[in-house]
């Protein structure tokens, strides 16, 4: 163990041990606090919690539709049925596809509000892309920069990875 380490721990347990010789009082653990700071600061770390669950759900499906989507196009065209890409929506979100020509969109609603998440599959010049976002409302119109699909203004972009780790998109 490093030298610095070592004297960190030593000098935390050397100042938890005079806490206790003097008696200073020391904070409870949050969740045993009492109160309605307490409360709210709670209820808000398990409404983050939940929103950060959802988020990673909804990329896990988002992630495997768009790969799903681009290897249907190579195999005769995009697809409007989840169970046909071996996929289910979130058991607490709506899903809704929508198909046009050379193109197809996921949108995932939670059924309690909150943040949306949507995919888009497009396939321009034969080359199909992808691209998942996350935002509030209604999705606007995608964009392209280059050979990469972009969300609509105030979406942001999640993270899609590859069934081996890997980041893509």
């Amino acid at each position: 163990m490093p030298l610095a380490l070592r004297l960190s721990v030593v000098s935390m347990l050397g100042l938890l041990g005079v806490a206790g010789l003097v008696q200073l009082p020391l904070a409870p653990p949050l969740a045993t606090r009492t109160g309605a700071a307490t409360d709210r600061v709670l209820a808000d770390l398990a409404s983050q919690e939940s929103q950060q669950d959802a988020r990673a759900r909804a990329t896990e499906v988002l992630g495997r539709f768009v790969g799903g989507e681009i290897t249907r196009y190579f195999w005769g065209g995009f697809t409007g049925y989840l169970d046909v890409l071996g996929l289910e929506a979130p058991e607490d979100m709506e899903a809704r596809i929508t198909e046009a020509p050379q193109r197809v969109q996921l949108l995932l609603t939670p059924r309690d509000g909150g943040e949306r998440f949507v995919a888009l599959v497009q396939a321009d010049d034969g080359i199909p892309r992808g691209v998942a976002c996350r935002g509030t409302g209604i999705p606007g119109r995608f964009s392209r920069r280059g050979d990469q699909l972009r969300c609509p203004v105030g979406w942001r972009a999640l993270e899609l990875r590859s069934p081996g780790g890997h980041s893509r998109g």
